[in-house]
């Protein structure tokens, strides 16, 4: 049967009574789509959350130094740089170890007599790199430390009377042509990966009750039996479960809306917006993957003999596929053309231009609706193939 023999009648008819079984349990309905509002604000959360304390820390960092007697000199650069100093003892290695510090600066022991002979002073930065979090500090100390070694450098050829550039024969400069919004967009590209998870996970459920769960209610039987087709019943509970995935693709998204609305982004150097011509962006993108993933998991969900071995091989697959942009997001490369064209993977990718603010050419909106449309249809002419068959009914 093709769509045009379709009775609308027949079809809005089974549509409303889906609908109807799908919202008849609203403490479910509720707390899925509540679910889905929070995790992704609460991420959000969490992600400035530490991106503060890593802030705070390196404004306020503390420069360990053992024999730190031996450099006067520096002990003043860097309080004049804003960094407190401490003096450790000897046991600075275990506590390194035990955590209770996270780098510290050994002061060679013949470090003021090498400076003064105008030999190289040697300091070593004694830290555990297994812990993240002392990679800032190290990071931030290594740096003024250098920049106070290129100082005592222009000194001595200073006193020699050779120009300080003679030791610099090239110039180097750095350009960088990311905005300030491109540079945040990629540590908020969390929000692309959890708008599409919203949109594979915000229709397991309503998918697996409108086929394995019918069908041990045995409610999928006397629907057979009417006259609606296999083909219109398809059509009805893909139609049915897609509203229910929309809701909670939207629901996502205004939840993003809130917190980004809430969280002072801009209090840690973070301009990321996130407004109505972002938040039209997603929808583009995201409607008619909301209208893809129900189809898929109807036909899936109708060849599990039960609803837990449906639910299971679903929310399986669901995950698996949800760490497609993983790939995207770790890739050190441009991505190939072809990468628009792969369901999940291509959504990312554009999602992640919406963030950037990067123009989206023709034909990645070509590939975000018509490979959704296409695989939609060919799970739809499935699953319509899949209720035909009398072996549904006997779980086969």
């Amino acid at each position: 049967m093709s769509l045009l023999a379709l009775s609308w009648l027949r079809l809005g008819t089974v549509l409303r009574k889906e609908l109807t079984d799908l919202l008849r349990d609203r403490k479910s309905i509720f707390w899925g789509l509540f679910a889905v509002a929070i995790s992704g604000p609460l991420v959000l959360g969490v992600l400035y959350v530490a991106i503060k304390t890593v802030s705070d820390r390196l404004e306020k960092v503390t420069a360990h130094i053992y024999n730190a007697e031996q450099a006067p000199d520096l002990i003043r650069h860097f309080e004049r740089r804003g960094i407190a100093v401490e003096r450790v003892g000897d046991d600075f290695e275990t506590r390194i170890r035990q955590g209770d510090l996270d780098i510290v600066l050994r002061i060679d022991e013949r470090f003021a007599a090498d400076l003064a002979a105008g030999r190289a002073g040697r300091i070593t930065l004694v830290h555990d790199s297994s812990r993240d979090r002392t990679t800032p500090v190290a990071t931030r100390l290594g740096r003024e430390v250098r920049a106070y070694a290129e100082q005592i450098g222009i000194e001595r050829l200073m006193l020699r009377g050779v120009a300080p550039s003679v030791a610099r024969p090239l110039a180097i400069e750095d350009l960088d042509l990311s905005t300030p919004e491109q540079k945040s967009a990629r540590i908020f590209q969390i929000m692309a990966f959890y708008a599409l998870f919203a949109g594979l996970m915000g229709a397991i459920a309503a998918a697996l009750d409108v086929t394995a769960g019918e069908r041990e209610r045995q409610t999928l039987e006397p629907l057979l039996t009417t006259p609606v087709s296999s083909l219109e019943l398809a059509v009805a509970k893909w139609l049915a479960v897609s509203l229910v995935n929309l809701l909670a693709i939207t629901v996502s998204l205004l939840g993003f809306l809130v917190a980004l609305g809430v969280v002072p982004l801009a209090r840690i150097g973070l301009p990321f917006e996130f407004g109505l011509t972002q938040f039209l962006g997603f929808m583009a993108v995201l409607v008619p993957f909301a209208f893809m993933v129900p189809a898929v998991l109807l036909f899936f969900g109708a060849n599990g003999k039960t609803a837990k071995e449906a639910q299971s091989s679903l929310s399986m697959g669901v995950s698996l596929v949800g760490l497609l942009p993983l790939i995207s997001f770790f890739r050190q490369t441009k991505a190939p053309w072809w990468d628009v064209w792969v369901p999940v993977n291509g959504q990312f990718g554009v999602l992640t231009k919406v963030l950037r603010g990067e123009p989206i050419a023709a034909l990645d909106w070509t590939a975000m609706w018509l490979v959704p449309a296409v695989v939609a249809l060919l799970a739809i002419a499935a699953f319509a193939r899949r209720l035909g068959d009398e072996a549904l009914l006997s779980g086969r």
